[in-house]
């Protein structure tokens, strides 16, 4: 399509292959002959759907996040990660910055990031892996003792229940 640009009929052409339901019926439900040139397609197309559009945020976005209390790792992470493909032009160490002051203070991975701060996203990506994998780990034993727990409190009902002196009726 590169090399065609200038084909405004291939273009108008091949513009709804690129379109998912919506959109494509939107497209379907033009009238007939109402489009005169590819730009004024996309002209409309754009009209049509710019609410749709995401707007670009500043780097003043990632200083307003915060990991919440019971919230894991992992996902803390997606959606930082989803704020900074967002952000426009930000150094990598303001990136890791903000990453590092929205953690909730005192969890292992805070104390890491304090005592050895990661320089880019990539670095610090790699420190939360092991950390998310030690979150899973210590959720993991965690039923796995909820379950001992409640195996052990039904076991000793029973027990209970065997050890009282059965009523003999006549």
């Amino acid at each position: 399509m590169a090399l065609n640009t200038n084909n405004d009929p291939l273009m108008c052409k091949c513009f709804p292959t690129s379109l998912a339901r919506p959109a494509l019926n939107w497209f379907k439900n033009l009238a007939q002959g109402s489009i005169a040139s590819f730009q004024d397609l996309c002209d409309k197309f754009i009209s049509q759907y710019y609410g749709n559009k995401r707007s670009a945020k500043d780097v003043s976005s990632f200083f307003t996040m915060k990991q919440h209390k019971d919230e894991q790792l992992q996902a803390f992470l997606t959606w930082f990660n989803l704020v900074k493909s967002m952000v426009m032009e930000c150094h990598p160490s303001i990136t890791v910055q903000a990453f590092k002051l929205a953690m909730n203070r005192g969890t292992p991975f805070h104390t890491s990031l304090v005592v050895n701060t990661s320089k880019t996203m990539d670095e610090l990506n790699e420190r939360v892996d092991g950390f998310v994998h030690l979150e899973e780990e210590e959720a993991a034993n965690a039923r796995k003792m909820s379950i001992i727990s409640t195996e052990e409190k039904s076991k000793a009902k029973i027990r209970q229940k065997q050890a009282q002196p059965q009523r003999q009726t006549s």
